[in-house]
């Protein structure tokens, strides 16, 4: 078929062309023009988001908290392994940390002896 002049626009089969993005925006912001402004609602943080858009900014969130607990969790081991380090350099030194020396007897004062000498 051949489109003819009294179609107008028309393709072959009948159907206009698509709308371009700027017929669009301007179509949309001409619909948009007459709604009045919007009342905030007042309290919670994201109020003005949408279901999704709390969603994702719960996610968002939610690795950002766990990315601080890897990190802390990594600090952790570097300054836990940076104390047995000195720990055992001190013990390979020969220095001791703790005083080994016997404050109290092993064996009880108030205890006889088994076999008494005569």
């Amino acid at each position: 078929m051949v489109s003819s002049p009294r179609n107008g626009n028309r393709d072959a089969y009948g159907f206009e062309p698509l709308p371009s993005y700027l017929e669009l925006a301007m179509a949309t912001a001409a619909a948009a023009a007459h709604d009045g402004p919007q009342q905030r609602e007042k309290g919670f943080l994201f109020s003005r988001f949408s279901t999704v858009e709390r969603m994702i900014a719960l996610g968002i969130a939610g690795l950002a908290l766990y990315g601080i607990a890897l990190m802390s969790d990594g600090f952790y081991i570097k300054g836990k392994a940076a104390v047995a380090q000195i720990l055992l350099q001190h013990a390979f030194a020969g220095r001791e940390l703790v005083d080994t020396t016997p404050t109290a007897s092993i064996q009880r004062q108030n205890t006889k002896p088994l076999s008494a000498p005569q």
